[in-house]
């Protein structure tokens, strides 16, 4: 079935699902599809900041105040809790037309840049650090994210694989000049955390630096019309002349609406790995300088958290390179494991104050610890559809509140013994604990998370009509 217009036709394939073709992206856009992702990957070299510069910012914070330990830590998992769920409201907006992917970008930037780094910079109360950088810069942060990585899905419908983690990319390793930094200016202290001055000046200046830098970005995005798809592969026939990635992670059967997504089997447990998994990576980012500093691992410690992140952000363009051969799940599977044995041995290693070995472990730790990040972005969109891809990938990401509530204060509880105050930390319960996620995480992958298949497909759109009848029938005076 056709519906011809001047510029494009709309094809429905023999699942339900639609394709827009005829459209040339510089149509659309006033310039190429590749200018939107270096836009998106620079917004997210910005907005990573706050994720990944906690670790090292926090002690300084925390020593300046007179903040206790588990409250800090917490401060993180309330943060990703935020960055996480709004996600689930951007994708809505963008998915009803009412926001555009630009405006929150644009929005983001401002709200989780200058806001919430200037109330930050200058607060001294726990509950006004909540507010700021948990709250606002959670918030803001999130509608980047949300934003950037599923636009890639949206223009790179059958090549979507190494452009999302290079997109995703620059989360992690764009901090790493900032925490170099942040190294630096503590290690010039001579107390291994920054004067309450520095601290200051550093986070406002880092806050304009990422506000000017995401509108800047922003002002470049622009989602594709609904359904696009590129002129030059067959939707109907799309195995000819094909690319790699779609031979081994072919198009979803149809665009599904949430309601559907979540009406198969595979939606829960993509999401239930996902939140298990970002508990065992965000652990590394909230505990590693803190475990390194507790050791006595001196710079080098530090040098090893830059190095995770470096490694986990320059790690996810190559996953993405790697599931164009094996497929986004098995690429996964391999990482997951990978990352419980490399996150075991940074933990031995560190705790036997071999500084060298703890830092090589912690690279290659980061470098698995990021997998999931952008293959799950990819692999929603291949399980699902790229249409409503906002709102479907948002819907799963809001799991990493659960995750990170696990890397942050769920960890801090393992190894302290309690919500509040300062404690003496068992590092060794927190780095099994982390460790065991990552491994339910490879478990749940393996058996449960399987592309569906028609029969399910035809069941989730069955159940999701019949509930949308029901909701619509007059109510009985």
């Amino acid at each position: 079935m056709a519906t011809s217009t001047t510029s494009y036709q709309e094809v429905t394939n023999s699942t339900g699902r639609v394709f827009r073709v005829g459209e040339e992206p510089k149509q659309l856009l006033g310039y190429p599809r590749w200018v939107v992702i270096m836009a998106a990957w620079f917004a997210m070299c910005l907005a990573g900041l706050l994720e990944y510069t906690w670790g090292s910012l926090s002690g300084s914070l925390q020593a300046a105040h007179g903040w206790g330990d588990a409250p800090t830590f917490w401060l993180f998992s309330f943060y990703v809790i935020f960055e996480s769920f709004v996600q689930i409201c951007t994708g809505f907006l963008r998915s009803r037309g009412i926001l555009t992917v630009r405006w929150a970008v644009i929005i983001g930037g401002v709200v989780c840049g200058v806001v919430a780094y200037a109330w930050l910079a200058t607060s001294s109360q726990i509950w006004e650090a909540y507010i700021s950088y948990a709250v606002l810069g959670g918030l803001g942060s999130g509608m980047i994210y949300s934003s950037c990585i599923n636009i890639v899905a949206k223009w790179f419908p059958e090549k979507k694989g190494w452009r999302t983690g290079f997109v995703n990319g620059g989360w992690a390793y764009g901090a790493v000049p900032f925490i170099f930094a942040i190294g630096a200016f503590s290690q010039a202290s001579g107390s291994g955390n920054m004067s309450i001055s520095t601290v200051k000046t550093y986070i406002i200046v880092q806050g304009i630096i990422m506000t000017v830098c995401i509108c800047l970005a922003g002002s470049f995005m622009k989602d594709p019309p609904k359904n696009w798809w590129p002129k030059d592969i067959d939707p109907l026939d799309w195995h000819k002349h094909s690319t790699r990635d779609l031979v081994n992670n072919p198009p979803s059967l149809r665009h599904y609406n949430l309601g559907e997504m979540w009406r198969t089997p595979q939606a829960k447990w993509v999401a239930i790995s996902y939140a298990l998994y970002v508990g065992c990576s965000l652990f590394g980012v909230a505990f590693y300088v803190p475990f390194a500093k507790a050791y006595g691992l001196g710079y080098i410690g530090v040098v090893g958290f830059a190095g995770f992140s470096l490694a986990d952000g320059i790690f996810r363009p190559i996953y993405g390179k790697i599931s164009e051969y094996i497929g986004r799940r098995r690429t996964m599977i391999y990482a997951y494991w990978g990352n419980v044995v490399f996150q075991l041995l940074a933990f031995f290693t560190g705790a036997h104050h071999q500084a060298l070995l703890f830092a090589i472990c912690a690279v290659i730790s980061g470098g698995l610890s990021g997998a999931n990040f952008p293959m799950t972005a990819a692999l929603t969109a291949d399980y699902w559809g790229e249409t409503n891809n906002a709102i479907n990938y948002g819907s799963v990401y809001a799991w990493k509140a659960l995750g990170g509530s696990f890397a942050g204060g769920g960890a801090a509880f393992v190894m302290t013994g309690t919500f509040y105050g300062n404690a003496h930390y068992n590092w060794a319960l927190g780095f099994f604990f982390g460790a065991s996620l990552g491994a339910l995480a490879a478990l749940v992958m393996m058996f449960l998370a399987k592309r569906p298949t028609v029969e399910q497909m035809e069941e989730a759109v069955r159940k999701t009509a019949a509930k949308e009848a029901e909701k619509a029938k007059p109510a009985i005076a």
